[in-house]
């Protein structure tokens, strides 16, 4: 019997160090189709393969030379697109960046399947939109990606590895100036969901930010319609393959599959993240019961940004600097005394109306629009997930988490939410507290019932109940006693 969702957990395991990540032992299924190289150290390449076979596809199959599990999924001819999260090249608490992106060490067996499934046709591309000022050769050339893909150019195999952003910070967002990118080489496609659009419910978006320091565009983008700039490759993909990396997010409490679609978009300015304020003023940035201190540097902040930072001169940028001093040693000293930070964050907490409401946005456009970004009320391409949870983020996450060695994987084919609900739960999590879950159940298109899954779950070799099962993630600070079961 298929399942909705397959989780295998082998506690302590790492990632193998040698790319392309050939698998630990030679299987019958690829006996004649392609390298059949090995590394005995690889026991990630089992850990996935495992968890796929579990599922039940191609069950009759299973072990044998005629084994295609993909092939439920994937027909000869499609365009297949592999969505990893290559997020940022570091790790902003200084810890392992592979707690960070989506190691190619979990893509390595999912591609060998794909290219099962293709025999021999169709294409496939590997893309993300980083976050921007994230050095995507960096990210790709630290997690073993871009030597992968070259293995399989190699093996005569059509694929392709690309940065879906149009444009970066390549100095970092503070500076707030953009530098062009090749992009996505099969273009882009505007989006307007109008009504359909979860921020359509929402109040004051005239607050809204985006990731300029003019507000302006992002504002214009929502308030007569709501656009996003969908990449070409994620509309003309025949079917979607979503790798997240497992962590903890500041704005939505996770990241998993939902928040993965990020990535679906070209330029970040089109993606509301927050509205500036706090709620007594229609803002959702900040609670509204700082203290006076922090509170001041929250006023400072939105004047700097409003009316300094927002010029992107050396002048203004200079400005900032020099009036910025007695706010960032008013930081300093707080944070040494109470081992804290006296700021949130821009939306970084569990009060946050806004940022599950872009990616749900963006999910319904990745799963219901058509090429040309016209929503349909049935799928528009085959949808699969594999989350990396292998070396997982928890605490500060998604940009500066704290590694977790959990041995994680989970999949499951459909949709996101399903596996999203069952890797949330599994995180110590519940998720009917994590708006970007519970609200996704309330949409007919979205809509699972969580009692009814189907999940099969192995934890170190033995079969159990999936909710047996507790990592005990800690949470995002300002999520701290809000989303925990």
């Amino acid at each position: 019997m298929l399942k909705d969702v397959s989780v295998n957990i082998q506690v302590g395991l790492s990632y193998p160090e040698r790319p392309p990540f050939h698998p630990s032992k030679r299987y019958a299924e690829f006996k004649g189709r392609f390298s059949q190289e090995i590394d005995e150290k690889n026991l990630v390449y089992v850990l996935v393969r495992d968890c796929i076979k579990n599922l039940g596809l191609d069950a009759e199959h299973a072990d044998t030379a005629e084994w295609n599990p993909f092939g439920d999924f994937i027909s000869p001819g499609d365009k297949v697109l592999i969505k990893p999260n290559l997020v940022l090249h570091f790790n902003g608490s200084g810890a392992d960046v592979r707690a960070v992106t989506t190691h190619a060490s979990v893509i390595r067996p999912v591609l060998d399947y794909v290219v099962l499934a293709l025999k021999g046709t169709g294409s496939i591309i590997v893309g993300d939109a980083p976050q921007a000022n994230g050095h995507f050769d960096e990210i790709v050339a630290q997690n073993g990606l871009r030597k992968l893909i070259e293995w399989y150019q190699e093996q005569g195999i059509s694929i392709s590895l690309v940065d879906f952003r149009k444009n970066c910070y390549p100095d970092g967002t503070r500076d707030g100036v953009r530098e062009e990118l090749p992009g996505d080489p099969n273009g882009y496609v505007l989006v307007d969901l109008g009504e359909k659009s979860f921020l359509e419910a929402e109040n004051h978006l005239e607050r809204l930010y985006g990731s300029d320091f003019d507000r302006s565009f992002i504002v214009a983008q929502h308030q007569e319609g709501h656009q996003y700039l969908l990449s070409g490759s994620v509309l003309q993909a025949d079917v979607i393959i979503s790798m997240p990396k497992l962590k903890t997010h500041r704005k939505t409490g996770v990241t998993i599959n939902c928040k993965n679609m990020v990535g679906a978009n070209g330029d970040k300015n089109y993606l509301a993240h927050y509205r500036v304020g706090n709620a007594q003023h229609g803002g959702d940035e900040y609670p509204p019961d700082l203290s006076f201190f922090a509170n001041l540097c929250y006023r400072w902040d939105r004047i700097a940004r409003d009316h300094i930072l927002v010029r992107n001169t050396m002048e203004s940028r200079y400005l900032y600097k020099v009036l910025n001093q007695p706010f960032a040693m008013l930081q300093k000293i707080y944070r040494r005394i109470t081992g804290q930070d006296l700021l949130l964050g821009h939306g970084d907490w569990h009060g946050n109306d806004t940022t599950w409401r872009m990616c749900l946005d963006l999910n319904q456009i990745v799963l219901f629009a058509d090429q040309d970004g016209r929503l349909h009320d049935t799928p528009q391409r085959k949808y699969f997930s594999v989350v990396d949870g292998v070396i997982a983020g928890e605490a500060d996450g998604p940009l500066s988490p704290t590694p977790k060695e959990a041995g994680y994987v989970a999949c499951g084919i459909g949709g996101p939410f399903a596996v999203d609900y069952v890797s949330m739960y599994q995180m110590g999590f519940d998720p009917e507290k994590l708006k970007v879950n519970r609200e996704a159940q309330k949409y007919p298109l979205f809509a699972f019932q969580p009692n009814d899954l189907q999940v099969v779950c192995v934890q170190d070799g033995d079969f159990v109940d999936y909710r047996d099962v507790n990592m005990h993630f800690h949470p995002q600070r300002n999520w701290v006693g809000h989303i925990e079961r």
